[in-house]
């Protein structure tokens, strides 16, 4: 099953830390759903690279909690994004065993693209039947 729709993002970089290494970078987001997925999310990213150099790499956990096609609950999000010599991967997935209420054992893999400056995703996933 597919679910689609968009996503807003506000970010908040974390002050460097004294034993940190310059490379590493940290941030602070919340994201706000709409479409097939209804709620809210908030994460925390560590980035190590340089982007404008042509090398980077970053990962997420990002806690959602609203709904999906109607059905109550939360789960995890994990990223992983490399940018290397113009070639960019990202995978982004459902954290196994992480839903809870009514997405109770939710697992997918979401895809991500930008369309006229929005962020558009499509969760791939599966999902138990609802048990009553």
């Amino acid at each position: 099953m597919s679910a689609h729709g968009t996503f807003s993002i506000r970010m908040t970089p974390h002050a460097p830390q004294e034993a940190s290494s310059p490379d590493i970078g940290r941030l602070h987001f919340d994201k706000d759903w709409a479409g097939d997925l209804e709620g809210r999310s908030q994460g925390e990213m560590l980035s190590f690279g340089n982007p404008a150099g042509g090398t980077a790499s970053y990962v997420v956990l990002e806690v959602f909690t609203g709904s999906l096609h109607g059905r109550a609950g939360a789960f995890a999000f994990r990223q992983v994004g490399d940018m290397h010599a113009g070639e960019v991967t990202l995978t982004y997935e459902v954290v196994p065993h992480s839903g809870s209420g009514d997405l109770r054992g939710l697992g997918g893999t979401l895809t991500l693209t930008r369309e006229g400056g929005a962020h558009v995703y499509v969760l791939d996933h599966t999902l138990p039947e609802a048990t009553p």
